[in-house]
């Protein structure tokens, strides 16, 4: 594991988030623009009220009945639209910044001269932080399986052991360029 896992799982992982977003985003959206119709025809009852004192408001359209429609209205329209934001800024973000995370630090191992060993460990980091992450977001945010929050801890902390390890192997294995002259190739 010389950081080609990971590019290959980031390109995987990447399309797969960015798939899931669409599919998953786009059919709640539209029923959030319903909700939304909805809402703005009952707020206009309303604010039709609100002009001439509920005059002509009897029955199925009392004062009461409109404002307490448009507040159930009101209230649909914000719950559906915080479940649509939390599935976008919660797996889908995540899932797709944490692909570009392994390519990145796939590429990066693949330059360092750092030994084996250290490779494998900061490969299997991303791996793990990545999957334990955005992975268990997706199960437990779209799929609920709420078991799976429990175990998000677990891609925090290696994704930050991680970025700590690739710092320090950095330090270590980025060599600085040999001159030409250094080479003995100029005369």
């Amino acid at each position: 594991m010389n950081g080609k896992v990971n590019i290959v799982f980031g390109f995987i992982y990447l399309a797969m988030t960015a798939l899931l977003g669409p599919v998953l985003l786009v059919p709640q959206l539209g029923a959030n623009l319903k909700t939304m119709g909805d809402t703005a025809q009952v707020v206009d009852k309303v604010q039709e009220g609100l002009r001439n004192d509920f005059k002509g408001f009897k029955g199925a359209n009392s004062p009461n009945k409109v404002i307490g429609q448009a507040t159930v209205s009101i209230f649909n329209f914000t719950k559906n639209s915080k479940n649509l934001s939390l599935l976008a800024g919660g797996p889908h973000a995540h899932g797709n910044l944490e692909a570009l995370l392994n390519i990145a630090a796939g590429v990066v191992l693949l330059t360092l001269a750092i030994p084996a060993n250290f490779k494998k460990l900061l490969s299997i980091l991303f791996l793990t932080g990545a999957v334990f992450h955005s992975g268990m977001l997706y199960l437990g945010g779209v799929f609920g399986m709420m078991w799976a929050y429990n175990f998000t801890i677990i891609g925090v902390i290696a994704l930050l052991a991680g970025l700590v390890f690739a710092g320090i192997a950095s330090i270590i294995g980025i060599k600085q360029p040999v001159s030409p002259a250094e080479r003995g190739e100029l005369k």
